[in-house]
């Protein structure tokens, strides 16, 4: 009796260490595009599937080990989109519990971080979009431009205020994804040079915006520029351009439009935020000039967050990529 009492706690005990080291099927994963849910296979193997623009989109996890209770090492197999066939072979999947998130980080063969799934119960892909789009617009900026002068432009998550008179405004999303161009509507008795549809870029000194005329496409993708432009200098500066970036998890597409030089920046920031002290020449004179920059004796001691961990792989990843031609 007792060898069988035994026996049933030890499969019993398998059972459960097999439940947990499998992704959570309640969850939806969400990549940054797409959205997938979770099917528990034998041995801890996980099939994740998506529907986009009609296409059913498959891959498998391959449950490899358990570095701890809190982070699970699987291969990725199989694949039907870029994130199994178009970057290349060789992908591994991290499952990782820290500070509040369940996430999945693909890593490429190189060991760089390509993707972010982020797991939750409840789930909005358009809402989460827009409100990454807008964490990492709002702002107060100096605006010079095609128009006359310079402007004051207060971006907030619902409407520009420009010159002080606020404005409403949308931002376009496609297939529940935010496509970066944005309506600015008219307020009836006052003047608006930036009433119109624009394409909002994000730059080093702050953003780009190009006028387009919406009549040349079906899609945000296809409209074409009409020649007004302003140019965005954000002038709030107090925790660094890119103070969101230990804040936010950068799993969209939008940090992935800036240059090589800016994802250089951008990463250095979130350890300049904790007092780094560089040794290349040209950080040292770009942070020098901040005012918020406070450099310590020992690098040692600074400790990330996990989301600027996160982050921190992502833009490595983006600034190893070829530079894009700008859209």
């Amino acid at each position: 009796m007792k060898k069988s009492v035994l026996t049933i706690t030890t499969l019993c005990l398998c059972a459960l260490c097999d439940v947990q080291a499998q992704i959570d099927n309640r969850y939806h994963w969400y990549d940054g595009e797409i959205t997938y849910t979770a099917t528990h296979l034998e041995h801890s193997n996980v099939r994740m599937n998506a529907m986009d623009e009609g296409e059913e989109l498959e891959f498998i996890l391959r449950y490899d080990n358990e570095v701890n209770p809190e982070h699970q090492v699987y291969t990725v197999l199989k694949g039907g989109h870029d994130i199994t066939t178009a970057r290349n072979a060789g992908l591994t999947a991290h499952r990782q519990k820290a500070e509040g998130l369940d996430v999945i980080c693909i890593y490429d063969c190189d060991g760089l971080l390509t993707t972010v799934m982020v797991g939750q119960k409840e789930w909005d892909a358009e809402k989460l979009n827009k409100n990454l789009w807008l964490e990492q617009t709002k702002a107060r900026y100096s605006a010079k431009g095609t128009g006359n002068g310079k402007k004051v432009i207060d971006w907030d998550m619902e409407e520009l205020s420009i010159d002080g008179i606020v404005y409403p405004y949308e931002l376009y999303c496609f297939n529940g994804r935010a496509t970066g161009f944005i309506r600015v509507d008219e307020v009836p008795g006052e003047p608006n040079e930036l009433e119109g549809t624009w394409q909002v870029v994000p730059t080093l000194e702050g953003l780009h915006l190009y006028s387009v005329n919406t009549e040349t496409a079906i899609s945000p993708w296809g409209w074409e520029r009409d020649g007004r432009e302003y140019i965005l200098t954000r002038t709030d500066l107090k925790s660094g351009r890119f103070d969101y970036a230990s804040r936010i998890l950068l799993n969209d597409m939008q940090f992935r439009h800036l240059d090589k030089k800016a994802l250089r920046i951008m990463r250095n920031e979130i350890l300049a935020r904790h007092g780094y002290r560089f040794k290349s020449k040209d950080l040292q004179e770009y942070f020098g000039k901040q005012t918020w920059y406070k450099p310590l004796k020992d690098n040692s001691k600074i400790r990330l967050s996990f989301i600027e961990q996160l982050n921190v792989e992502l833009i490595k990843y983006a600034e190893a990529q070829p530079e894009q031609p700008e859209q």
